[in-house]
């Protein structure tokens, strides 16, 4: 099986995933949204909330996903895989605002807890958790491929937390009568978001920087390439992520002026392969006096001749 065909497969598979979880989840988020009215909870309301931002989060992550298998172009000379990680950015930027809205509302209904309908609360955040780990469920197999994917799926995990934090409070108020219990269970669900959002905007952001990826390490790669018999130097290494899988490497490689460069390429190519998986890489060869202008204007002067 080729890595064409693979790469076809793993997309009708996500994307299948993807939209399965996303109609689920919009159909549901309309039953909380109503819920959460009529019963007046804040748990429930903000649940919805999380909900929608997770119906959003699903629908971006599957533009992205789309848009990821159209072909490069003269302006976008690695296609649009960048846009999974922006999606994967915007996705962790959301939960944190949702976060902060659930904060502030229940900072005012802390203290002056409203009368809340304990069973309709029970049932409807019950049926969400289901529902939570149904989209949980779906996602699973494809979340290592891709930060978007992992995003989407980090939505559902948070959401899995407020819709059991939910449950929690309609228990409490049903059978205690605590309706503070409501806003101190939103308080529970906005810190978990935060929680399990927070690795997510940092890796989306440190891929956005460029950063080299973590489970590279650079001091390792220039030691192997310097390590090469026929290799003097190597300097102005960068490896960078391109998207979800996809890494790229550029370096410059001094040697001695009279080795063969092509055949060395192709075995600088073979070692960053092998070692650290790395395919995309620009590999500058230059002699040992690559640097001195002296050497060139004496080159030049002697071609006139």
């Amino acid at each position: 099986m080729n890595h064409t065909h693979v790469h076809a497969h793993r997309f009708e598979s996500s994307h299948r995933r993807l939209a399965l979880a996303f109609w689920t989840q919009l159909a549901f988020c309309a039953v909380e949204l109503v819920g959460g009215i009529l019963t007046n909870s804040l748990a429930l309301l903000a649940d919805a909330g999380h909900m929608l931002s997770d119906v959003g989060a699903l629908g971006l992550s599957l533009l992205a996903l789309q848009w990821a298998t159209k072909p490069a172009t003269s302006r976008k000379t690695y296609g649009y895989h960048r846009l999974e990680i922006l999606v994967a950015l915007i996705n962790g930027l959301a939960l944190w605002a949702m976060a902060g809205y659930i904060f502030y509302e229940a900072a005012t209904r802390l203290f002056h807890p409203p009368a809340i309908s304990s069973t309709p609360l029970i049932i409807i955040a019950s049926l969400g958790l289901l529902v939570n780990l149904l989209g949980m469920y779906i996602l699973l197999p494809e979340r290592a491929h891709s930060i978007n994917l992992r995003s989407a799926f980090i939505h559902l995990l948070s959401d899995s937390f407020g819709s059991l934090a939910t449950v929690v409070a309609g228990l409490a108020i049903y059978w205690r009568g605590w309706y503070w219990f409501d806003p101190v269970a939103g308080i529970v669900v906005g810190a978990m978001i935060v929680i399990s959002s927070w690795q997510l905007v940092w890796e989306a952001a440190e891929i956005l920087l460029e950063s080299t990826p973590r489970h590279i390490d650079l001091n390792q790669v220039q030691q192997s390439l310097e390590s090469h018999p026929q290799v003097l130097e190597v300097h102005d290494l960068h490896i960078w992520t391109i998207a979800s899988g996809i890494f790229a490497l550029s370096v410059h490689v001094t040697i001695d002026n009279h080795l063969n460069r092509d055949c060395l390429t192709g075995d600088l190519e073979e070692l960053l392969h092998q070692r650290f998986g790395l395919e995309h890489n620009t590999i500058q060869i230059e002699g040992p006096d690559f640097h001195d202008p002296r050497v060139c204007t004496l080159h030049r002067l002697e071609g006139n001749h």
